[in-house]
């Protein structure tokens, strides 16, 4: 059997989150709901829990010696497990201090009983594998991107990822941007002002739509901003 062919076999153990977790484990987790802009860890405490987000956004922060706060990456029910980068790598302390966006529900679960069940569990080492691999491939890929985008691309290129990382949950063919103007140019190193011009600027062109005073992007618009990036 070829490479591709041994992909596809084992397509279905790419996604870890709390569904896939066997019943004995979700009987150990405690339901958490946390209102927007709550500490749920800290950067440099020991990672004894893992965190499955079941609903809301939570992003990454890191603090500077100026005072300021900057978002670098965001987490939700897709990609959102808190702590299994760190309980994989075999390292003491949480490397990013993690706050909620929006209201956040959430299951927390002993980190060592996460560990063992992977280590006895060959599906769940698989699927752990898949998403830590998937993760670095990405985050290799973007890595000095922004480097090349100023302003408005700096934008699109927010705007395109989000859409790809949430486009299953797109309703009526468009994805909803739950995100601040803050978040996104904390992500993307801009002023909330440079954001807030750029966004009224790709109305204007027709690249993103609103919907409840929220961004919307749909997949023509995807595909046009995306176009637009790569000129």
């Amino acid at each position: 059997m070829d490479l591709q062919g041994l992909w596809e076999k084992y397509r279905e153990e790419t996604v870890f989150n709390y569904s896939v977790l066997p019943e004995h484990l979700k009987k150990h987790g405690e339901h958490l709901v946390v209102e927007p802009q709550t500490l749920i860890v800290s950067r440099g405490e020991f990672p004894g829990s893992i965190y499955f987000i079941l609903d809301g956004v939570a992003a990454g922060v890191r603090e500077y010696a100026d005072g300021n706060e900057y978002s670098y990456f965001q987490l939700d029910r897709q990609n959102g497990n808190i702590g299994l980068l760190e309980i994989f790598a075999r390292k003491e302390s949480y490397i990013a201090t993690i706050v909620s966006i929006t209201r956040v529900e959430m299951v927390r679960i002993d980190a060592a009983l996460i560990y063992e069940a992977a280590m006895q569990d060959v599906s769940l080492l698989r699927r752990c594998t898949a998403l830590l691999a998937d993760d670095l491939y990405k985050r290799s890929g973007n890595d000095g991107i922004l480097y090349y985008f100023q302003g408005i691309d700096r934008v699109r290129y927010y705007l395109t990822s989000y859409y790809e990382r949430h486009q299953a949950e797109a309703e009526k063919g468009k994805v909803t941007v739950h995100a601040e103007y803050q978040d996104i140019a904390s992500s993307i190193g801009v002023s909330v002002r440079t954001v807030g011009r750029n966004l009224q600027k790709l109305k204007e062109t027709g690249e993103i739509g609103s919907w409840h005073k929220k961004t919307t992007v749909s997949q023509e618009q995807y595909r046009q901003m995306l176009e637009n990036l790569y000129l």
